[in-house]
């Protein structure tokens, strides 16, 4: 025979247990209710770099401003000069593997140029990131690369998947 209070717990449990998830289910859709419109949703799963996370037009103009203002220090070819590091081919994915775009990003924005850091546009950033990502063979997408380093968190730089 069964114990009834045996019973009577364990009945109780499952009872707690299944409160315990719609209570949780419940307070998720209110609070994704109560954000206000045009907040920025961070998805859930990262994205990385081999998404097309960027426009082909926009490396395009990241390319114009690489010639005027970058390559002076890191060559025609993006392969550095003197301290200058490549940017483009294994030295650079040896230290970008792993990485987020929104460092590579802030090392952007607020290093570079050398001779004028922090003069560049946060669009001319994204072109210049985008740039970067044509040079070294991630595919390009539809649309631009965001221009906001606080969207660009989830996306990884990641080496080729084998």
């Amino acid at each position: 025979m069964t114990d009834p209070a045996k019973a009577r717990s364990h009945g109780t449990r499952r009872a707690v247990i299944g409160l315990g998830g719609a209570l949780t289910v419940l307070l998720t859709v209110a609070q994704i209710a109560a954000t206000p419109a045009g907040t920025v949703r961070h998805a859930l799963a990262a994205t990385s770099v081999w998404d097309s996370v960027y426009s082909a037009a926009q490396a395009g103009r990241g390319d114009s401003t690489f010639r005027a203002v970058c390559s002076n220090c890191h060559g025609d070819s993006l392969a550095g000069i003197n301290d200058a590091p490549p940017l483009k081919g294994p030295f650079f994915m040896k230290n970008w593997d792993g990485n987020t775009l929104a460092k590579l990003f802030n090392r952007i924005n607020n290093d570079m140029p050398s001779d004028n850091p922090g003069s560049l546009t946060k669009p001319q950033v994204a072109e210049l990131a985008a740039f970067l990502l044509k040079a070294n063979g991630f595919p390009a997408g539809s649309k631009d690369l965001a221009s906001e380093p606080d969207s660009l968190v989830s996306i990884k730089i990641l080496s080729k998947p084998q």
